[in-house]
């Protein structure tokens, strides 16, 4: 499967690094120029590449051939950011899969089908889920 992530941080480079180690072919675009540097020493034994440029940038994602991608995963620390991304992913390269994530909470309810995305993923709503299960279990 090809794979664009966009947001080189710790839940994007995990990401790549993770779909990399699975067999998948990943592009991981980064904004910071000092990021992709620490990225290229972290990944120079994998097949991520990685491209320097702001994702929220129809040309930055065409050089990442996101028209050519099945999946995208909207992973900076920005709601802003990763909303634009999924949207232009979405709409203006045809990605079929486009996972959002959430960072504020309260932005979850703009991750919807109508903005682009299939699926997004607030990590705060899944421990909170995760803590209310063990306390019914228990």
């Amino acid at each position: 499967m090809r794979v664009l992530v966009v947001g080189g941080g710790r839940v994007g480079s995990h990401l790549a690094e993770d779909l990399d180690n699975r067999g998948h072919q990943v592009v991981l675009v980064e904004k910071s120029e000092e990021r992709c540097r620490e990225l290229a020493r972290r990944f120079q034994k994998m097949k991520i590449k990685l491209l320097n440029g702001d994702g929220n940038d129809p040309n930055i994602l065409r050089e990442a051939q996101a028209q050519d991608m099945d999946v995208l995963a909207a992973a900076t620390g920005h709601d802003e950011d990763n909303l634009v991304v999924g949207l232009l992913g979405k709409r203006e390269f045809g990605i079929r899969k486009v996972i959002g994530r959430v960072n504020n909470p309260k932005n979850g309810w703009l991750y919807s089908e109508a903005m682009g995305f299939d699926a997004a993923v607030q990590p705060a709503e899944i421990i909170v889920s995760m803590i209310e299960g063990t306390i019914e279990v228990e």
